[in-house]
């Protein structure tokens, strides 16, 4: 019997998507230094957008967005206008170990929340959710 091993190197997005098919995630560089990781659901649209730091910018990176800066990412990405109704905003606060970095503040609108980490003018991330129901699958018995 011969077993014959066939080398599937996994060095290319296209080889990737040969072997395991479309991704559900993906990470694009939207301005110099600043990266959205999208999260995709079965249909192929959006369920999650987290705005950060370029981790791997060849120039020192920022450890912090100003809140305009962020907000302006995050309205390029998903504008006002195509949110939907407002619902709520608020503040959140929690203490989260080691270095307690969990507040921020929340916005709701019909179609997307939006979270952004940080305060005082130092926003360290964003997450924009989409409520479609896809994105949220229910727990079957």
């Amino acid at each position: 019997m011969l077993a014959l091993q066939v080398s599937f190197p996994a060095d290319t997005a296209q080889t990737m998507r040969q072997k395991y098919g479309l991704p559900i995630s993906e990470t694009y560089l939207v301005k110099p230094g600043v990266a959205a990781s999208v999260s995709f659901g079965a249909s192929g649209h959006v369920c999650e957008i987290v705005v950060s730091h370029d981790e791997h910018a060849s120039v020192k990176r920022l450890q912090t967005f100003t809140r305009q800066q962020l907000t302006d990412v995050i309205d390029e990405l998903v504008p006002v206008n195509e949110r939907g109704k407002g619902i709520t905003a608020g503040f959140f606060n929690a203490t989260c170990l080691p270095d307690n970095a969990c507040a921020g503040t929340t916005s709701d609108s019909e179609k997307v929340s939006i979270y952004m980490n940080g305060g005082d003018d130092r926003e360290r991330y964003a997450t924009i959710q989409w409520t479609r129901d896809e994105c949220h699958p229910r727990v079957k018995n």
